[in-house]
């Protein structure tokens, strides 16, 4: 899906805690994604028949209102999203490297059920998707799509999801996480574009290693110095 090797993609267990942390911090807006909404959306953007360029899925991580934030630590946040961005791209199709990220129940907030951000957030992925979808697939293998988005949210749908249980709501994911994966593997079985490599080095400190001249990542249409490169 995104030719990187085993050295260039993935986050370390520190940044992943940065990116958490980040994501709920005073950089972004109040309604910026968490970090399981965030696992959810970017497997749907990543799953995208067609590609969905950085710019069109980057803004609506921060905001309903895809207003890009301002201020010290953003460039650090950009990076770290786009390459949270690939390695969910990269670990995707492996049962053992990749399954949907939830926090477990009691890390929740009270009005919060086990895997609702995640679902929540894969709704919104998917809304990004082209509505002629369908288009660059045969026909059986656009029913076949279809069919496993069905089987990824249906239970999810229901109209008795209130009254699961947390242990019914695990085999929830462990069944939305598989539907994932066939999708992954249908989406390469199709020959469907690449899903390209977003990301810098997550450890990039020099602004000119960050090609400062360069349109910034985040989709704003300025050059990177004078949007999320601008508190270097």
């Amino acid at each position: 899906m995104v030719e990187m090797s085993d050295e260039d993609v993935g986050l370390n267990e520190a940044e992943l805690d940065e990116l958490e942390s980040l994501l709920v911090s005073d950089v972004v807006p109040d309604d910026c994604m968490g970090l399981e909404m965030l696992d959810g959306y970017l497997a749907a953007v990543v799953l995208s028949p067609e590609p969905l360029p950085t710019g069109t899925w980057l803004p609506r991580v921060w905001s309903d209102t895809e207003s890009m934030p301002e201020g010290k630590g953003v460039q650090r946040l950009v990076l770290l999203v786009l390459a949270y961005h690939d390695e969910v791209a990269f670990t995707m199709g492996d049962e053992d490297g990749w399954e949907p990220f939830c926090y477990a129940a009691e890390d929740n907030e009270e009005d919060v059920r086990l895997g609702d951000e995640w679902m929540t957030g894969f709704e919104l992925g998917l809304e990004l998707w082209d509505e002629d979808w369908r288009d660059a697939l045969d026909d059986h293998d656009a029913d076949t799509w279809d069919g496993l988005i069905d089987k990824a949210m249906g239970p999810w749908m229901a109209e008795d999801m209130e009254e699961a249980t947390d242990d019914e709501r695990l085999q929830w994911l462990e069944d939305t996480g598989a539907a994932v994966r066939a999708m992954y593997h249908l989406r390469v079985a199709c020959e469907l574009a690449a899903v390209p490599a977003a990301s810098q080095p997550v450890g990039v400190s020099d602004p000119a290693a960050a090609g400062r001249n360069e349109a910034c990542p985040c989709g704003s249409g300025k050059k990177f110095k004078h949007c999320c490169g601008a508190d270097d």
